[in-house]
């Protein structure tokens, strides 16, 4: 009787702890990283992992069928597809029609407030960019400041990796201009001509800006160093 069943049928419940969301987003990063899955799809996946809140949900954020629209470039044709990056083929898999659960109101032709309605087609058009956003959201600062990454993580998609990247920026970039508030202090008062430490703290936080950039071009999990020791965190970077 057992052999019969399907997999749903012992879906766990349980609540989805820290180690479990981010041992999921390593295993889609190392997939992207892999080729197996492209940025679109790394960005789709990420995002339910982010949203995801029992392990039955986890799961079909890695392994299941994306929602109707969404990139996934690994599906195989045919009634037994099993799309997702980890899935295995085999006689059991199912093809899901997402479009039988579509909200009503979208079948209607549901319009929105005009601004309202552009705003989010913008986010959404940042979120779709995969890495790309990421990557300039870390960048901005040099730019724009805070002000950069900020816009980035306002108009970028709920649970989206780039508003995740632009919160990471953001909160970099506010340590970085306390500490340097603090070195420009201590100009007044270390005794000599100049401030040798405003020098050494500037390129500190251009390599570190950098490199968070690069990582985030990557998909790659990155904590910076500086933040480890001030974890401060104004917004929220698990991309909510």
């Amino acid at each position: 009787m057992l052999v019969g069943m399907t997999n749903d049928f012992f879906a766990p419940v349980d609540s989805v702890s820290k180690t479990d969301r981010d041992r999921a987003e390593q295993r889609l990063r190392e997939a992207h990283q892999l080729g197996r899955i492209d940025a679109a799809e790394l960005e789709a996946r990420m995002s339910r992992v982010i949203a995801a809140e029992r392990l039955d949900e986890l799961a079909a954020a890695t392994d299941g069928p994306l929602p109707s629209g969404a990139t996934n470039a690994y599906a195989q044709p045919g009634p037994y597809a099993q799309p997702g990056p980890y899935a295995q083929p085999g006689p059991y898999a199912q093809s899901y029609d997402h479009t039988a659960y579509a909200e009503p109101g979208a079948a209607q032709g549901r319009t929105r407030p005009t601004f309202v309605g552009t705003v989010e087609q913008v986010g959404q058009g940042m979120s779709e960019r995969g890495t790309t956003m990421a990557v300039v959201a870390h960048l901005l600062p040099f730019v724009t400041w805070l002000f950069g990454p900020a816009v980035v993580w306002a108009l970028s998609a709920k649970g989206s990796n780039t508003r995740r990247e632009a919160a990471k920026a953001f909160n970099w970039q506010l340590i970085a201009f306390v500490i340097g508030i603090v070195v420009a202090a201590l100009g007044w008062i270390i005794p000599g001509d100049g401030n040798p430490i405003a020098g050494i703290w500037t390129a500190i936080w251009v390599v570190l800006t950098v490199i968070g950039a690069v990582m985030a071009g990557k998909g790659a999990e990155w904590t910076n160093p500086i933040r480890r020791v001030v974890p401060l965190e104004v917004l929220n970077e698990r991309g909510r």
